[in-house]
């Protein structure tokens, strides 16, 4: 076995780094919710995505991909970080590949002068699960626990009225705005501002993140790399009576894999809780996607255990917890 860097100009090896991480999540997580590989392809040929640079390094058996670990570093903030995801073929497990491409990836974070380490490890509702048991194996520790949770949009779109009825009545003198891939510009620096805001607000139990630098730049970077993979960013912002951004969420659907979404980061800011926003925004955010995809069945999201505000709208969302991903971290 030998592990090595990624040809990127091979089309061969793109397949087999991406199709042995779907393999692999695919014999134990519950729902496929892994990248296709038509919006993965571009990163991979490229060497990153804005604000991001990666490595790709495959363990082989002779031509045969059968591990696989992928870098992301952070270039623009947060530059002490390396972010791995990592995943062995099924049929290849428990034989040291895995060890293996963690100290390749320790190895190659360390020559790139980052100083931590942080990786996701799926696991069952209710127990470990071998890949966290892989990771303190290897030096990891917990940071942060998040519940993962789908909602059927088809099965719950029957009581986003209702919701939509409660959440009004309760945020009187707040506005939302919705839109889709592109930022309004009036709004880009209250955009900027919230997303700067998401570190030191949103629970990151212990790991060492920093705060992010938001501008003008990284948003319209990030929406063309967006449009150029297919992939739609559906937002909605609650703005203050004064015209400040309260609040704000996102959720992303793909050209590719249309039946499916991402709910990402929701935030309302400390001094606009309790107004009911983050319902407001999230039910009129399911609206907008099932009226652009209608294909679009499932979303998936993630909610720290210690977020009882954002796991509470959830529920009322009709979201249930189908695994946990534990992230991990470690010392280079």
């Amino acid at each position: 076995m030998e592990i090595r860097e990624i040809d990127r100009s091979d089309e061969d090896q793109l397949r087999q780094f991406w199709l042995v991480g779907k393999q692999a999540e695919d014999a134990y997580r519950p729902y496929d919710f892994y990248a296709p590989f038509e919006s993965a392809r571009p990163a991979y040929v490229e060497g990153g995505r804005p604000g991001w640079r990666n490595h790709m390094l495959g363990a082989f058996d002779g031509d045969r991909m059968v591990g696989r670990t992928y870098l992301n570093l952070p270039t623009l903030d947060n530059t002490h970080l390396c972010f791995i995801d990592l995943q062995v073929h099924p049929d290849h497990q428990r034989k040291g590949i895995g060890t293996a491409l963690v100290d390749a990836a320790l190895g190659a974070a360390k020559a790139e002068g980052r100083r931590t380490v942080i990786a996701e490890a799926y696991v069952p509702s209710g127990s470990d699960g071998p890949a966290l048991a892989f990771s303190r194996a290897t030096g990891f520790t917990e940071a942060i626990d998040e519940g993962i949770k789908v909602v059927d949009l088809a099965e719950t779109e029957p009581t986003w009225e209702m919701l939509a009825h409660e959440a009004a009545a309760r945020s009187d003198g707040y506005t939302l705005v919705a839109w889709d891939d592109a930022v309004p510009p009036e709004l880009l620096a209250e955009f900027c501002r919230l997303n700067e805001a998401f570190n030191d607000e949103a629970p990151s139990g212990e790991l060492e993140l920093e705060a992010e630098v938001w501008d003008e730049q990284r948003v319209r970077d990030g929406e063309a790399q967006n449009r150029r993979v297919g992939r739609h960013v559906f937002a909605v912002a609650a703005l203050a009576p004064d015209g400040t951004m309260a609040g704000l969420t996102e959720a992303m659907v793909s050209d590719h894999a249309p039946t499916r979404g991402f709910q990402s980061g929701t935030l309302v800011l400390p001094e606009h809780r309790g107004h009911a926003l983050g319902l407001a925004m999230k039910v009129a955010n399911h609206q907008a996607i099932r009226a652009a995809f209608p294909q679009c069945q499932i979303l998936m999201t993630g909610n720290a255990g210690v977020n009882a505000a954002m796991n509470a709208v959830n529920e009322r969302l009709g979201y249930r917890e189908v695994e946990r991903c534990v992230e991990v971290q470690r010392e280079v």
